[in-house]
């Protein structure tokens, strides 16, 4: 056997270990040179609800307002985003001022209106506005009443399912634009009674269409 096919042999015997070698070098030196926060170093990431924040009055009418991440973190990242001290005091300053500044009710208070108000709070670049309900059984029930376009229209308020109350999405809220045309959705509606382009107090939904 010629010397030139026992080195072959040979190489071609010690290839896989070789490779597997390479490959383990090859992690070293990323291990070693990455730079990733300890908090972000995962695979298991996805965007995250970092705070439902509920919005009220002295007689409990107002809003439910839904933060989330705007890239997908890592759970040690979402509790690390939680406790940022300026996002907890922009939080409770929205709470407390918010009634102030719309004259101490927010019964009547138009949605996309608090929508632009609130925007304001928005205090860290890795959390938005998700989406925004109407809260407060007083104020939800503004969407239960006649509607002459649906029959049957839905006559009570269910406050475990939520059918029919008003809410706006995070196009809507980051869209929202004082004399422009905006839109209001109503919870688990079919279309067309789902959304609209003015604040309608009634039913969006039949009680043969209510959920159960």
């Amino acid at each position: 056997m010629k010397e030139s096919e026992i080195k072959l042999i040979v190489l071609t015997k010690l290839a896989p270990y070789l490779y597997i070698g390479f490959i383990a070098f090859i992690g070293i030196i990323v291990t070693c040179t990455d730079n990733t926060n300890p908090l972000d170093n995962s695979i298991n990431k996805q965007i995250e609800y970092v705070k439902q924040l509920e919005v009220l009055d002295k007689n409990g009418n107002g809003y439910r307002v839904t933060y989330v991440t705007i890239d997908a973190v890592t759970k040690s990242r979402l509790k690390e985003i939680q406790s940022r001290p300026h996002i907890r005091t922009a939080f409770l300053r929205l709470q407390r001022e918010t009634p102030v500044h719309f004259g101490g009710s927010l019964l009547d208070t138009d949605i996309h209106e608090f929508a632009r108000f609130a925007r304001q709070y928005d205090c860290d670049n890795q959390i938005k506005i998700h989406c925004i309900f109407v809260h407060g059984l007083e104020k939800m029930n503004h969407y239960i009443g006649s509607n002459p376009k649906i029959a049957n229209s839905a006559k009570w308020f269910n406050v475990n399912t939520e059918q029919g109350n008003q809410w706006i999405n995070r196009n809507d809220v980051y869209g929202s634009t004082e004399g422009k045309a905006n839109y209001y959705r109503y919870w688990k509606c079919q279309v067309p009674y789902c959304i609209s382009e003015t604040d309608e107090h009634y039913s969006h939904f039949s009680e043969d269409s209510r959920l159960r």
